[in-house]
């Protein structure tokens, strides 16, 4: 059972990924027929990742300043108190 446990666990994010391919093949074999519904379900998808992308890039736009920011503090953080510890030395 344990064999079996540690070969789950490092398989699990593989096989998760293909059992979603898995369903949207599926259920665009099941409209494969209809053109009609097939340009509808491309548009759907096309839609769906467009706004992905969108969201993820406006998501980016607000963290880079903020990351930015916090990075600069702690470099002079760190560069100040290198500073005070040479001074301390000398």
């Amino acid at each position: 059972m344990k064999k079996f446990k540690e070969f789950l666990s490092g398989k699990l994010s593989k096989m998760s990924l293909v059992a979603a391919v898995m369903s949207v093949v599926c259920s665009l074999a099941v409209f494969a027929d209809d053109p009609t519904t097939m340009e509808t379900i491309t548009t759907a998808f096309s839609t769906g990742f467009q706004g992905i992308v969108n969201d993820g890039l406006s998501m980016i736009a607000i963290i880079v300043p903020i990351a930015l920011g916090l990075a600069g503090v702690i470099f002079l953080v760190r560069k100040a108190m290198s500073w005070f510890k040479g001074m301390a030395k000398g």
